[in-house]
């Protein structure tokens, strides 16, 4: 059975309205949402520019006649498995049937035997009422199975997608088998927007494979990438563990210990990356992830860099508090001090309950940044460390030539903390 959000979106690529990427592109950002409607994969289609208000009502004609079509063939084998009409009188029918059609007239079949006097009424309905349950409990049974959504029970690229992790602004992320290791791993499958650009393309492999070769305790390791079906794709190590973003969802602060455990282990995460020439350039909680050992490990590695022109279109997407002023002004130019100061930004948050800098949408949060001086710590937590608090004001100066110039700084003065608390 076809899955319910992708029956219109198969119909617009059978008719040449859109392309198979297009949809791809759709079946991913419907994989994110919990409930299911027939009216999701229209109203994105819709909302995206991608179909017109006429296109859609002729595809959900269409549909409609399909959907007709596999009522009649059930109606049809109900009727021969019972016996409940004799044949020959039931193909005589069916060839009144096929002459209405023909005249673009559509007679269902036990009407056509109710006026024949070949089925009586109570007949006809319960006939109807069988195929109705037996059409449920399909459905019921193909809700729960994990091949209702777009890609999940797919093969890709080797990869047998098994269920959905977790999705975010660039991508949905998939557990899923690797068919010639039999090993399970993250997919995470990119967004049409962030692969329909060839330079992006190019420096995303590049830079990719450069993250693929990283290798250090608190980096989520990558596999391998590669391209099926119009999917841009990424394989890389299965942590299990507990998203550090909604760890702190949870916990609202962390006691400064453990806050300070944790970041020190991104320092040192971040240390390794930057040492490779890369810059994450998308640190922020829900990047990492915690192990139940208390590993801390960071996840979307060297990924950020070749999203840099589409910065500026992701803030308007979310909201930006972890990205420095000069990635928001001028990413190009932005290097690890961008890291360090997410890193900051990431620290006053799970020590405070708040970002240094708000604002009530993604504009005006871009703008404080570059604006507003963030509250001291002290004043959220007036027992912190006041070393930790210089630490991370440093952390988060508005002037990368104030920051502290490398990971390495950071972690002398984090490893200093330590040694003393």
């Amino acid at each position: 059975m076809e899955n319910i959000h992708t029956y219109i979106g198969n119909l617009a690529v059978e008719k040449g309205y859109i392309t198979q990427e297009q949809l791809n592109e759709c079946i991913l950002i419907l994989d994110q949402q919990e409930e299911e409607s027939e009216k999701q994969i229209e109203e994105l289609l819709l909302k995206n520019s991608l179909l017109s208000q006429e296109q859609i009502e002729q595809l959900q004609t269409k549909r409609k006649i399909n959907l007709k079509k596999i009522e009649a063939q059930a109606v049809l084998e109900y009727l021969k498995k019972m016996k409940l009409v004799d044949e020959e009188k039931l193909e005589k029918c069916l060839e009144v049937q096929k002459k209405a059609v023909a005249q673009k007239t559509y007679i269902p079949l036990q009407t056509l035997l109710v006026s024949h006097g070949l089925l009586k009424q109570e007949t006809a309905d319960k006939i109807l009422q069988q195929v109705e349950i037996q059409r449920s409990i399909r459905e019921a049974v193909c809700k729960d199975d994990p091949r209702r959504t777009g890609l999940l029970g797919r093969v890709l690229g080797g990869y047998e997608i098994k269920s959905k992790i977790a999705a975010g602004g660039m991508g949905v992320v998939y557990k899923a088998l690797q068919l010639d290791l039999n090993r399970t791993v993250a997919l995470k499958i990119l967004f049409e927007k962030f692969a329909s650009n060839k330079q992006h393309l190019k420096q995303f492999f590049r830079e990719a494979k450069l993250a693929g070769i990283l290798n250090h305790p608190n980096l989520v390791h990558i596999f391998e990438m590669g391209e099926e079906q119009g999917f841009y794709y990424y394989s890389m190590e299965l942590v299990e563990g507990t998203n550090f973003g909604d760890y702190i969802k949870e916990k609202n602060i962390l006691p400064q210990e453990e806050a300070l455990k944790y970041i020190t282990q991104a320092a040192r995460g971040l240390e390794h990356i930057h040492s490779f020439d890369v810059v994450h350039r998308d640190i922020k909680p829900s990047n990492f992830i915690i192990r139940s050992d208390g590993i801390l490990k960071i996840m979307d590695l060297g990924l950020a860099r070749e999203l840099s022109n589409v910065q500026k279109k992701r803030a308007t997407m979310g909201t930006p508090y972890y990205m420095s002023p000069e990635l928001i002004h001028n990413p190009e130019l932005a290097d690890q001090r961008a890291d360090i100061y997410a890193l900051g930004v990431s620290f006053y948050r799970i020590l405070t309950g708040d970002h240094p800098i708000g604002g009530n949408d993604a504009r005006e949060i871009l703008d404080n940044i570059a604006k507003q001086t963030p509250k001291p710590i002290s004043s959220y937590v007036p027992d912190i460390s006041m070393e930790i608090e210089k630490v991370v004001q440093k952390m988060i100066e508005k002037d990368p030539a104030k920051r502290y110039q490398n990971m390495s700084q950071v972690l002398g003065d984090l490893d200093r903390i330590l040694i003393i608390e």
